[in-house]
């Protein structure tokens, strides 16, 4: 390609490297693309099966070649557009090298990294990318308060969040997630310890059916778990959005690795409803109050029958705002708009 050849619809000159699950890089990509940025988006690994993601997490080194090989195709793909900004979101295949080699091959664009995961939850080499970039954000607080190069700045949620249909609220407790970490155990517990008569709803996602298997046999947890309770595709973006319009109350539980807040939580932001919690750290957020954030113990959760009873109260709009996806942006590439 030559300068003045098109890649889509014209032009890119922002190249965003970001994992696609859940759809949260589309709508990052959109979101740039209504500030007039002509966007390419790729992968942050060079496979997204549930091998290679396990790989890139616990054996990292004997994926890097391929990874490399990846990162190397997407910089011949792109090496002719006027990249003016490279964000990476969390990149957790993207190597020193290839970066080094993504940096060397647009020498005029800033880059920006932002880690949507934690140090103690990402290879080892990610204190090394840092000094790669220009500029790295974090979701995590203690990350930031140890790292003096990193920013913090929490994650956001998408708008369909504030635009929840109005329906009966037929569902008093929801938890939808990964069955990954202690998560089984500490939903077990906690419906143990809600009123009778609670309606607690619960999706139990697995990526595999084989990392269901593995967990069945090596977890006590899973010995006596039913295999009808358990989903192996993920609900879609509709789905998820009208189980949380019909429900009161949304359950979080958090890595016990991070301390950063879930996407899951600063969706219940945006989408005003009340948050059972496993991450103390959330007690610091500007958007805490505990009559709509009950922060419980993983080990042994307790939820009080007011907080059950209570409406939500709703915090000022100036704070709900500042955690949407349009804010976010601006606070990760806040020239984003006009560069």
């Amino acid at each position: 390609m030559d300068s003045n050849s098109k890649f889509a619809d014209g032009p890119v000159d922002t190249l965003l490297v970001c994992a696609s699950f859940f759809g949260y890089a589309r709508e990052i990509r959109l979101q740039l693309e209504r500030r007039g940025r002509k966007v390419a988006l790729f992968e942050d690994r060079p496979a997204t099966d549930s091998l290679t993601k396990a790989t890139i997490r616990l054996a990292p080194s004997l994926l890097r070649a391929k990874a490399d090989a990846y990162f190397a195709r997407i910089v011949e793909k792109l090496r002719d557009q006027p990249i003016r900004d490279i964000l990476v979101i969390k990149g957790e295949a993207l190597s020193p090298t290839a970066i080094r080699h993504l940096r060397a091959a647009f020498p005029g664009a800033h880059s920006t990294l932002y880690f949507w995961d934690s140090y103690r939850n990402m290879p080892a080499d990610s204190r090394e990318k840092v000094g790669l970039f220009d500029r790295v954000l974090t979701f995590d607080p203690r990350d930031s308060a140890a790292d003096s190069r990193l920013t913090y700045r929490p994650l956001f949620y998408l708008d369909e969040y504030t635009k929840l249909e109005s329906v009966a609220q037929d569902i008093d407790v929801l938890f939808f997630g990964t069955m990954h970490g202690d998560r089984y155990s500490v939903i077990k517990r906690l419906e143990q310890v809600l009123p009778a008569g609670t309606q607690f709803t619960q999706i139990l996602y697995f990526q595999a059916r084989w990392l269901y298997t593995a967990r069945k046999v090596f977890d006590p947890a899973f010995w006596l778990a039913d295999r009808r309770k358990f989903i192996f595709k993920p609900l879609d973006k509709a789905g998820i959005l009208a189980l949380i319009a019909r429900s009161r109350i949304v359950v979080d539980v958090e890595r016990p690795i991070q301390t950063g807040f879930t996407m899951r939580s600063v969706e219940m932001l945006g989408a005003g409803k009340k948050l059972v919690t496993t991450n103390p750290e959330i007690a610091n957020a500007d958007f805490y109050n505990p009559d709509n954030i009950a922060i419980v113990d993983r080990r042994a959760p307790k939820v009080s029958n007011e907080f059950l009873r209570l409406p939500y109260a709703p915090p000022p709009p100036e704070v709900v705002r500042r955690y949407g996806l349009e804010h976010w942006l601006e606070d990760v590439l806040p020239s984003s708009r006009d560069r």
